[in-house]
């Protein structure tokens, strides 16, 4: 049997070899393209995430810290006065925050401005007087007020007073 003469087909392994070689060499280019690109995405995907938990913290802690969103009252009384009783005190709770109540003002306020506003508050409660609240009447002075995390926290003191 005989072998055929390579050098016949020398031209077209050459041919044959560069087209590989060039096919390797261009599947490698594209390869590091798509590499690169992937990387960049991953990168400003992450930074992206970052910021985004960033910018939740910030506002959940802007929503929680800025506005007034509920107002709970205390009920003092003065040791010389008799102790109110259970539904004079929840009517007397229900006029100064319910749904028409005087402390209402405050809702929505911004937590910063509570100072002056506070002092308006307290001129305008008091010594104010409750009327027909449980048979009886009484007169509320503001003692204190205590802005935390978005909840005005009042303690008032009643006293009874004569018809």
């Amino acid at each position: 049997m005989r072998v055929p003469d390579f050098s016949r087909y020398r031209k077209g392994m050459q041919a044959a070899a560069f087209l590989l070689c060039g096919m390797i060499l261009g599947a490698a280019v594209h390869q590091g393209m798509v590499l690169d690109q992937t990387h960049r995405i991953v990168a400003d995907n992450f930074e992206l995430k970052e910021q985004l938990h960033l910018t939740e913290q910030q506002l959940q802690a802007t929503r929680k810290e800025t506005s007034i969103r509920s107002i709970v009252v205390y009920i003092e009384e003065r040791p010389d006065d008799p102790p109110l009783d259970r539904a004079a005190e929840a009517e007397l709770k229900k006029r100064l925050s319910g749904k028409n109540g005087d402390l209402n003002v405050f809702l929505g306020r911004k937590i910063y401005d509570i100072g002056s506003e506070a002092q308006m508050a307290r001129a305008l409660l008091e010594g104010k007087r409750y009327t027909d609240v449980g048979g009886k009447n009484y007169a509320v002075s503001i003692r204190t007020m205590l802005v935390a995390d978005g909840v005005l926290t009042v303690w008032i003191e009643a006293r009874p007073t004569l018809k």
